[in-house]
């Protein structure tokens, strides 16, 4: 169903929100990398420094970890998502 004439944004503020999230995009996935990147250079000293449990918890967060690693590779290797966000970035 097409939008009404009042819930169309103008044209000004629908590329700036394009812009924004193109943006939010690049910028998260360079942050889930970093975070991968150093949860990968932790250690088992470093997390029973820190009081991390044993076990399950360390399980989670190395799948936490191979998650991350899932999206970035994802956007990273999708030339179709980056040809969008670098046109959105420059509207």
């Amino acid at each position: 169903m097409a939008l009404t004439e009042i819930q169309l944004p103008n044209k000004q503020q629908f590329y700036r929100d394009l812009q924004s999230v193109a943006s939010e995009i690049a910028s998260r996935g360079l942050r889930w990398k970093e975070l991968s990147d150093f949860i990968q250079r932790m250690e088992t000293t470093d997390l029973d420094a820190m009081g991390v449990p044993a076990g399950q918890v360390r399980t989670d967060l190395n799948n936490f970890r191979v998650a991350l690693d899932a999206l970035v590779t994802a956007i990273e290797t999708n030339d179709a998502v980056w040809d969008a966000l670098r046109r959105a970035l420059i509207l």
